[in-house]
């Protein structure tokens, strides 16, 4: 007989968690994450910050992880940033004929321009992760001074 016990508190609070997680999922075209500011952050970006942490450590019970990824979940928000700035900039390179160049005083796209002038800094300084640079090599970006 079934009366609806919950023997286990925390497994309870997770599953509703992540319930809301897939509400703000569904409105949110398939990405399930809070950031800080949005009205909900208070518990559930707490929440999801720490789903991030366990599942950096390892610790993140793979049934959990599977529950999180099914409703897109996102683990590394800044790399999944990164790659919006890039899919943006790759939409910039091919309405220019190859050339993906966004000044920062773009008044069309200021954010992204200074994206551009962020990633020529840290190329400058040697500090850019080889994969992005070859990313960026790939659709046209322009590492000169020059483009600044």
């Amino acid at each position: 007989l079934e009366i609806g016990f919950v023997f286990d508190l925390y497994d309870a609070a997770w599953d509703q968690r992540l319930k809301k997680l897939r509400l703000i999922a569904e409105d949110n075209g398939g990405k399930a994450h809070v950031v800080e500011g949005d009205p909900v952050w208070s518990v559930l970006g707490r929440w999801c910050t720490w789903q991030g942490v366990l599942e950096r450590r390892g610790e993140l019970l793979a049934g959990r992880k599977a529950r999180l990824l099914e409703i897109g979940f996102v683990f590394e928000i800044l790399e999944d940033a990164w790659d919006k700035s890039l899919e943006e900039l790759r939409v910039v390179a091919a309405g220019t004929g190859g050339i993906a160049h966004v000044s920062r005083l773009d008044t069309d796209r200021p954010e992204l321009g200074t994206w551009c002038l962020k990633q020529r800094n840290i190329e400058e300084c040697g500090e850019i992760r080889e994969d992005r640079k070859d990313r960026l090599l790939e659709i046209g970006f322009d590492f000169s001074h020059a483009q600044r």
